[in-house]
């Protein structure tokens, strides 16, 4: 099933049991990913790349920060394909939890870009002492991996002082500097919940303003009714993809596996 973060407008559930309703937070109610963005179409809105903002009202630049899982970008990326919409897709270079150089993740990431979208780096500053140096070494990589130019990034977590960094790095914008994070209404559902409030509920959104809306597809693309019952999930489904990997790698481990 594929979920989505619901307006407050849209929480009256009807067949839902009270009992239920009570134990969870309003942030967590959760439907469906291809409602929420048939919606802002038929409210008028046209979704656009970064670079094309440029008109105050019915724009949308739709981004995508890979922070998880290369599969659930793929499965946003098909809905959004489906339904005449591009978007922009980050990727960490230097992850724990994917590959870029992974079989299957460089084959996700392939497929999305060959669907219309742009993908590009999500850059950790974190890693690095000197943020210059290191985003011309991912730059370096990415366009040697994808044969692509990178116009522009997303930050990883940025902390206060990047999000007040209004000047491009390495010569590159990111999605932190004011034109796309200040001057434009600003909506993301990091943690599994609206963080500035749900966009339908929005006088930006009733007057039909630009917006850019940051969406972690992890949030979107599981079952559960709570983020928390989500990472539960993930968690369950990695632990038994390692177990399978490890099978499949490792003779010995066959041997184990199934007391695990």
């Amino acid at each position: 099933m594929m979920n989505f973060l619901l307006s407050r407008s849209q929480r009256n559930v009807a067949h839902a049991e009270p009992d239920v309703l009570n134990r969870r937070a309003p942030e967590n109610l959760f439907g469906s990913y291809e409602d929420f963005l048939q919606t802002l179409q038929q409210h008028g809105y046209q979704f656009c790349y970064f670079k094309e903002l440029n008109n105050p009202k019915r724009q949308i630049a739709l981004r995508h920060d890979i922070d998880f899982d290369t599969n659930f970008a793929l499965q946003s990326a098909l809905i959004e394909s489906k339904l005449g919409i591009k978007a922009t897709y980050f990727f960490l270079l230097r992850s724990n939890f994917y590959n870029i150089l992974s079989p299957q993740d460089f084959e996700n990431i392939m497929l999305i870009r060959e669907m219309g979208h742009i993908v590009s780096i999500h850059f950790d500053p974190s890693v690095y002492e000197d943020i210059h140096k290191g985003l011309q070494w991912e730059v370096m990589l990415f366009r040697e991996i994808f044969n692509l130019e990178v116009d522009i990034i997303s930050l990883h977590r940025p902390n206060t002082f990047f999000q007040e960094y209004d000047a491009p790095i390495y010569g590159i914008e990111h999605t932190y500097q004011s034109k796309y994070f200040k001057d434009i209404k600003y909506f993301a559902d990091s943690t599994g919940v609206w963080r500035f409030g749900h966009p339908f509920d929005s006088p930006e959104f009733a007057h039909q303003k630009s917006l850019h809306i940051l969406i972690h597809p992890i949030w979107w693309m599981l079952d559960g009714v709570s983020n928390l019952e989500k990472l539960r999930n993930y968690y369950a489904q990695r632990l038994h993809a390692l177990k399978s990997d490890f099978s499949h790698n490792c003779i010995p481990f066959r041997k184990i596996h199934e007391t695990l």
